[in-house]
C-alpha cells in the first residue's frame, strides 16, 4: 500500500514536494517503522531533497557533498544495480483489454438475493429511483455505507450510485459563490479551491481557505479521492469535520425531487433535526453546495482536536464565521458551530446573540467562555466520554479562533498591534510538520570483504523485498481449493452466564451453509485444550466465562455467508451470580484461584538423593572476586 501510494504520487507529480509526500501517506498506517525509513527513502524523489547533479551527485560517488571522503553511507543499494526504467512497462490497465467504453456510459442494474444496485446516468432517472425507493442509500465513495455494511452488518436493499449523473459532478462559479455538485470528490474540491485562492483577493477566499485547511485533516488522501461532500452532509455525523464549517457559513444547498422539483435550503439553524437526520426529505436528492465568497469584513476559521493529527476522527471541532461592522472590530453578526458536543452539529445562538454589537477583545472572550459552558453543558452520560475535556475544548477552540481572527485584524490595522499579548499569538498557529532531518548511516566495509562475511554489513529483512514488491504470498493469496469451506465463529455476548439454548436452525437453512459445530459434537476429552493443563475448551461447554468466548462454528461456502450465518445462530443465556469485578468482591465471595500454588513435579527428588551412590555438595560465597 505504501509503495502504491508513492507510485500514484509520482504518476501525478513528477517532482513532488515534501508536503505532497506527507499528504500521500496520510491514509497509510505503518506500525513497524515509525515512517522514518519510509520517508528517508522516498524523500529523494522530492524537489527539496533531490540533488540537481543526478548520477553525478557526490554521494553517489562515495564522497561528502563538495568532494570530501566519506566512510559511511545511507543507502543499502547502488543505483547501478537497478534495472533501467522502461516507460512501456508501467503497470497500467492494458488498453487492449477494454473492448468498449459503452458500459461505462450506460445505466446499469445489479441484483442479488438481498440487494439491488442502480447506476443511473440521467438526473430524471435518479429522481425517479428516489421517488420509488425513498430509503435507498446514495453511494459515491462508499466510505460510510461500506463501513456500516462490513463491520456493523447493516443491510440496505437498494443502493444508488450517481457518479454518472452530470448535474451531481458540476463545478461552476458565479459572482458571489462557487458551486460544487454533491458527488464531486473532496480532492477535486480541494484542488479547485486552492487554485482560486491563488487567483482571487484574500478577502474573498476566507471560507475557501478555511475549507482546504480542514480538508487537509479530513481522513486520508485515499478517502478524499473518492469521498464526496454531499455524502458527508447527508450522513450527518456529529463529529463530521466539514459540517461545522458549512453550518457556521450557512451555505446554501440545492435539492430536487421528482414531485417537488428543485428548491434551496440553508445549513444553518434547524438544518439537522436529530442524530444523522436533516430537513431534506427522504424522496429528495442533494444536488450541490454553494460556497459563498467572503467580504472584507468577514472572517471564517475552523479548528479540530483529535487524538492524532492525520487520518483520525475529531473529539471536538469548531467553526467561527464573524462579520464586523465596516472598518471596526465591533461584531455585526456571528455564527459559532461545534461538532462532538451533541447528537448533531450544533450552533451556539445565545452566545452569538450576546456578542453582537460588542468589540472583539479579551473582555468579550471572558463572557463568551462563560456563556459557552452554560449553552453546551454535555451530559455526563454522553457517548464518547471525556466530558470535562470536551467541555474544555469548546472554550479552548473558541479562544484559538479569537487569536487567529485578532491577528488578522491587527495586521489590517483595525486593532492595535498589542491588542493580543505576543505570548498568546502562537496559540492561533496550526501544527506544521517539521522538515525531515533524520538519517540512518551504515559503515562502509572493505570492497574485498567476502560476501559470506556479514560483519559490519547492513542486513535487509528476509521478507522485505517480497513485501515491498508485492510478491509475498499471504493466506488470502492462496487459490481456493475445490470443496473448500470457510469457518466462522459464534461468540459469546455475555461475560458470565449459563447457555440455556443454542439453536442453529435458521443459519443451517441458508443455501451454502454446510454444518454447525459446538461442544455437543465433541467428546469431553476432545473439547479440552491447553498448553500444559487442559483446563480450557474448544467450544464453551454449558457456561461462558468471558465475552467473545467461542460457543460454536459455522462451516459455509464463503466468508461472507459463514459470518452472516454465524450471526443467525440463536444463543440464550441465564446470567450467573454473583458478579465479581473487583478484588474486594472476590475476597467477599471467597473467589480464589484454585489449588494455589501449583507445582510441576517429575520424579522424586528426595528419593533420588537417598539412593545415589555419591552425593557432591558445594557452597559459594556471595561477593568477593
Amino acid at each position: 500500500g505504501i509503495v502504491m501510494s508513492m507510485y500514484a504520487l509520482l504518476r501525478n507529480a513528477a517532482k513532488p514536494s515534501m508536503r505532497d509526500l506527507e499528504v500521500a501517506f496520510q491514509g497509510n498506517l505503518c506500525r513497524c517503522t515509525g515512517y522514518r525509513p519510509i520517508l528517508e527513502g522516498y524523500k529523494t524523489f522530492t524537489k527539496e531533497f533531490a540533488c540537481g547533479m543526478g548520477d553525478k551527485c557526490c554521494r553517489v560517488k562515495g564522497k561528502e557533498c563538495g568532494g570530501g571522503a566519506n566512510n559511511t553511507d545511507d543507502k543499502l543499494f547502488k543505483r547501478s544495480e537497478f534495472q533501467p526504467f522502461d516507460p512501456s512497462q508501467e503497470p497500467i490497465f492494458p488498453p487492449e483489454l477494454q473492448l468498449t467504453a459503452a458500459y461505462d456510459e450506460e445505466s446499469l442494474v445489479f441484483r442479488s438475493d438481498r440487494v439491488t444496485w442502480y447506476r443511473p446516468t440521467r438526473l430524471e432517472e435518479l429522481l425517479q429511483l428516489k421517488a420509488d425507493h425513498p430509503q435507498a442509500k446514495l453511494i459515491v465513495g462508499n466510505t460510510e455505507v461500506g463501513v456500516e455494511v462490513k463491520f456493523k452488518h447493516f443491510l440496505y436493499p437498494v443502493l444508488i450510485n450517481p457518479v454518472k449523473v452530470p448535474e451531481l459532478l458540476e463545478v461552476c462559479e458565479t459572482e458571489d459563490s462557487i458551486y460544487f455538485g454533491a458527488a464531486v470528490s473532496l480532492m477535486d474540491i480541494d484542488a479547485y479551491l486552492r487554485k482560486r485562492i491563488e487567483e482571487m483577493p484574500e478577502t474573498q477566499t476566507r471560507l475557501f481557505q478555511c475549507t482546504v485547511d480542514m480538508l487537509h485533516y479530513f481522513a486520508g488522501k485515499q478517502i478524499r479521492n473518492v469521498a464526496c461532500l454531499g455524502g458527508n452532509i447527508m450522513t450527518g455525523s456529529p463529529i463530521s469535520d466539514m459540517n461545522p464549517v458549512l453550518t457556521a457559513a450557512d451555505v446554501r444547498l440545492e435539492v430536487a425531487s421528482r414531485a417537488g422539483g428543485r428548491r434551496s435550503v440553508h445549513m444553518g439553524t434547524g438544518f439537522f433535526t436529530g442524530y444523522r437526520r436533516n430537513i431534506i426529505e427522504a424522496h429528495e436528492t442533494l444536488l450541490g453546495i454553494h460556497f459563498q465568497k467572503t467580504t472584507p469584513d468577514q472572517h471564517v476559521v475552523a479548528f479540530k482536536q483529535a487524538r492524532r493529527r492525520d487520518d483520525d476522527i475529531a473529539i471536538v471541532n469548531s467553526a467561527v464565521n464573524v462579520n464586523f461592522k465596516p472598518g471596526t472590530n465591533v461584531v455585526k453578526s456571528i455564527a459559532i458551530a461545534f461538532g462532538g458536543m451533541a447528537p448533531t452539529t450544533v450552533l451556539a445562538p445565545n452566545t452569538s446573540k450576546l456578542m453582537v454589537g460588542q468589540p472583539w477583545n479579551h473582555a468579550l472572550v471572558e463572557r463568551v467562555a462563560e456563556s459557552l459552558c452554560q449553552e453546551l453543558p454535555l451530559d455526563a452520560s454522553a457517548p464518547g466520554g471525556m466530558i470535562a475535556y470536551r467541555r474544555a475544548l469548546v472554550v479552548s477552540l473558541f479562544f484559538k479562533s479569537y487569536l487567529a481572527i485578532s491577528r488578522k485584524l491587527c495586521d489590517a490595522g483595525i486593532m492595535p498591534p498589542d491588542a493580543v499579548p505576543q505570548k498568546d499569538l502562537s496559540g492561533a498557529d496550526k501544527f506544521h510538520t517539521p522538515t525531515l532531518r533524520s538519517s540512518q548511516l551504515f559503515e562502509r566495509v572493505a570492497s574485498n570483504q567476502p560476501n559470506h562475511d556479514p560483519i559490519g554489513k547492513p542486513k535487509v529483512h528476509a521478507s522485505a523485498l517480497k513485501q515491498a514488491t508485492g510478491e509475498a504470498i499471504y493466506t488470502d493469496d492462496i487459490p481456493r481449493m475445490d470443496g473448500e469451506l470457510y469457518l466462522a465463529f459464534v461468540l459469546s455476548t455475555k461475560a458470565h452466564a449459563k447457555i440455556t439454548k443454542l439453536d442453529a436452525s435458521e443459519a443451517l437453512a441458508l443455501e451454502g451453509v454446510e454444518a454447525f459445530f459446538s461442544a455437543q459434537d465433541l467428546t469431553e476429552h476432545q473439547n479440552e485444550v491447553g498448553p500444559v493443563f487442559h483446563d480450557e475448551y474448544v467450544f464453551a461447554n454449558g457456561e461462558v466465562h468471558c465475552y467473545g468466548q467461542i460457543i460454536g462454528a459455522i462451516a459455509a461456502a464463503n466468508q461472507t455467508l459463514a459470518q452472516r450465518a454465524a450471526r443467525l445462530v440463536r444463543v440464550e443465556y441465564s446470567e450467573l451470580q454473583p458478579v465479581i469485578v473487583t478484588i474486594e468482591q472476590a475476597i467477599e465471595h471467597k473467589s480464589y484461584f484454585p489449588d494455589y500454588p501449583r507445582f510441576l513435579t517429575k520424579g522424586d527428588v528426595e528419593k533420588a538423593f537417598a539412593e545415589a551412590d555419591h552425593v557432591y555438595e558445594s557452597s559459594c560465597r556471595m561477593g568477593g572476586q
